[in-house]
């Protein structure tokens, strides 16, 4: 298969495109250079769009603005990259012999609804989007964009919302990993599966470490977090005292991923187990 991936000089799309490229042909775009990228370009280069996706069976889109251009970009680029800029790749892909588009959505999209009241929040994919920023509104867009392009051309268009991934320190990246966090290796994978699950038809679905806890532990993970980690993991405390760290007291969402794991056969290896086992030696 003949994939392409925009964004593959970014962290996630050059993961991405790593994770593809023993089994399959990778195109790369990017506006920078990178080792996985094939060819320099924007998205607002309609031409070079059509004549890429024109030469590939799927197209796997990671390209965006993020949360982290919310200083400094302006809601018209917001809008120009992660909605115009998708809206090209689907036309093209409309007209082309593509079979499979994946797209990287995020949990932002969530927004306002991770707010917790009495517990935390359990967030499965049924839970209702509510953007707070122009960042949210942008990637919640696109993926309605991709679900319309679904439905009308019937080419399966998969919308992974993956959880934090970006560099952290080391207490940051365990804490996460609880609840919220994902690594870069786990979501390429995803991204892999998406691309050659043959059932699957819109998503979207969540795409992070999977939690230890259960539903039932979300009104004490909100009150005292500590005491339900100690319960599943006895060891966590005395590995983040030697470290310097601290469990943390509070935590208010935790992001589900069963569905990926049953309909993506999604399987994260790295996991809260997985970093005290690096980092308990």
């Amino acid at each position: 298969m003949r994939v392409l991936v925009t964004g593959s000089t970014g962290q996630l799309g050059a993961a991405v495109a790593r994770v593809l490229t023993p089994d399959h042909e990778v195109l790369g775009l990017d506006l920078l250079p990178g080792p996985e990228t094939t060819h320099i370009g924007s998205l607002a280069d309609r031409a070079l769009i059509a004549a890429l996706v024109d030469q590939v069976d799927a197209v796997i889109h990671t390209a965006s603005l993020h949360a982290r251009h919310l200083v400094g970009a302006t809601k018209e680029a917001f809008i120009a990259t992660n909605v115009a800029g998708m809206q090209r790749l689907l036309t093209a892909a409309a007209m082309s012999g593509v079979t499979r588009f994946v797209y990287t959505s995020t949990t932002s999209v969530y927004g306002d609804a991770l707010v917790p009241t009495d517990r935390a929040v359990w967030v499965t994919e049924a839970l209702a989007p509510q953007p707070r920023d122009i960042y949210d509104v942008t990637k919640l867009a696109a993926e309605r964009l991709c679900l319309l392009f679904q439905r009308e051309t019937g080419i399966p268009t998969v919308c992974l919302r993956v959880g934090r991934f970006f560099p952290e320190s080391p207490e940051q990246l365990a804490v996460h990993r609880l609840y919220r966090g994902l690594d870069p290796r786990d979501a390429a994978e995803a991204h892999r599966l998406a691309a050659i699950a043959t059932t699957v038809g819109f998503g979207p679905y969540n795409i992070a470490a999977r939690s230890p806890f259960a539903e039932a532990d979300t009104p004490e993970l909100l009150r005292d977090a500590a005491a339900t980690i100690r319960r599943y993991y006895p060891e966590a405390e005395a590995t983040f005292a030697r470290h310097g760290w601290m469990l943390p007291a509070r935590i208010d969402r935790v992001y589900v991923v069963e569905r990926a794991v049953r309909e993506l056969d999604y399987h994260p290896r790295h996991d809260f187990a997985d970093f005290l086992r690096e980092w308990g030696r």
